[in-house]
């Protein structure tokens, strides 16, 4: 049963949109499924689906989207997975690969092999439990980035995800600066003016 407040907003949101106060993508999908976002009173949950969210923004350059509804779906779109393969490639501190962009552990290359020495089996698990506690690296990261980019908005709207896009297009050169910017290498631009 949904609450008067979730009803109304089903009412009112026409298209995927970006919630502004949590940063996830909320509205109509395809199926007639309806995509919730944390803040509603109650989030729709798919039969069948692994993840009740067919796409969220990225969570690198949180302009783009990325995900689907398997555990097997990256979190990141494909030109960032792109930069991370390249920075993995050319800065062999950050190992196979800087960040987990995957949803599940085996697409980042962290699993435990039976097979295995017990401790070469004692550091995988170890990794397995690192990548279940998730990354504060990114935690840190959304918090900084998706804000700049959100600031320029109402703080309490639903933006459409067109809008969101023809504000912060994606491409392959905002990716690349988005990772300068995660890594410390190019400083944070201030943030943009608001929109009336």
């Amino acid at each position: 049963m949904l609450s008067a407040t979730d009803a109304a907003l089903r009412k009112r949101i026409v298209g995927l949109s970006v919630h502004i106060p949590c940063g996830d993508l909320r509205g109509p999908v395809l199926h007639g499924r309806w995509q919730s976002c944390r803040d509603e009173d109650s989030p729709e949950k798919w039969e069948g689906c692994d993840v009740s969210r067919e796409r969220d923004l990225c969570i690198i350059c949180f302009r783009a989207t990325a995900g689907g509804t398997s555990r097997w779906s990256w979190l990141a779109c494909a030109d960032c997975r792109r930069v991370n393969a390249s920075i993995a490639r050319r800065e062999p501190k950050y190992g196979d690969r800087p960040f987990a962009l995957g949803r599940h552990s085996l697409m980042n290359g962290v699993g435990v092999r039976g097979a295995a020495p017990p401790e070469v089996r004692e550091e995988q698990i170890a990794r397995v439990v690192a990548f279940a506690k998730g990354d504060d690296r990114l935690r840190d990261w959304r918090r900084r980035e998706y804000w700049r980019l959100a600031s320029r908005f109402d703080p309490l709207a639903d933006i459409p995800l067109r809008v969101w896009q023809a504000e912060w297009a994606p491409s392959l050169e905002a990716s690349v600066s988005a990772f300068a910017r995660l890594l410390g290498r190019e400083p944070d631009p201030p943030p943009p003016a608001a929109v009336p």
